[in-house]
């Protein structure tokens, strides 16, 4: 039986993910990228004899490479070196005022005490557990779900679950819900950045994006 064909249109990081696990199904797969080489927000720009990386800067949900690889048969580690963080994201105000979060919880902890007050450090706290909780709700039936829909998620989620899923809040702005954690505006600033990941803003992006916490706090 002859193998079926697919082409795949750019050579960035999506593109080569779904060539991999297309051709490891058994397709036979073509990939077309108008650029000189693979790359996509994974790209190298070059200025005179330098090369700047364009791409992002830190790397999180390491399972998902992972298991990619090894539906190719093959071992993330043995291709890509990784080095965790300590320090996950550092922030600065015009001010000179500077706060670092942590790969530690409980050093964020203290450093959002020391940077604003007990109070702040208190609500983080409870944020991360909640950022937690949401990734939680949607980890089965939406973010490894093949072709997400309201019912995958209710699958995903199970009757236990349903009260969970209201609480994910997707029709509650991110920089709404991020007020009900963080009375310094600076911190609802700084969390607020999660929706410009994926380009929107959070005045407009769903409060679920807070998940990206929880990603940030599991490994950069």
């Amino acid at each position: 039986m002859a193998k079926r064909r697919v082409a795949v249109v750019g050579a960035g990081m999506g593109g080569l993910a779904a060539a991999l696990r297309l051709a490891a199904s058994g397709f036979e797969v073509s990939v077309f990228e108008r650029a000189a080489a693979p790359g996509g927000k994974m790209r190298q720009v070059a200025i005179g004899d330098a090369r700047l990386d364009a791409g992002p800067t830190v790397f999180t949900m390491r399972w998902v490479s992972e298991e990619l690889f090894a539906a190719a048969g093959a071992s993330f580690k043995d291709y890509v070196r990784v080095a965790p963080l300590d320090i996950l994201a550092r922030h600065a105000w015009p001010d000179g005022k500077r706060l670092d979060l942590f790969a530690d919880v409980e050093r964020t902890v203290d450093a959002i005490g020391a940077f604003a007050d007990v109070g702040e450090a208190h609500r983080y706290r409870e944020f991360n557990r909640r950022a937690k909780q949401v990734y939680e709700t949607l980890e089965l039936g939406y973010i490894r779900a093949a072709n997400a829909t309201p019912l995958t998620l209710m699958r995903g989620a199970g009757l236990r679950g349903l009260p969970s899923l209201l609480q994910i809040r997707p029709f509650t702005n991110l920089w709404k819900a991020l007020g009900d954690y963080f009375h310094d505006v600076r911190l609802r600033q700084l969390f607020a950045r999660y929706a410009t990941y994926c380009g929107s803003s959070p005045f407009l992006a769903p409060a679920t994006l807070m998940l990206i916490a929880h990603v940030e706090q599991d490994g950069v």
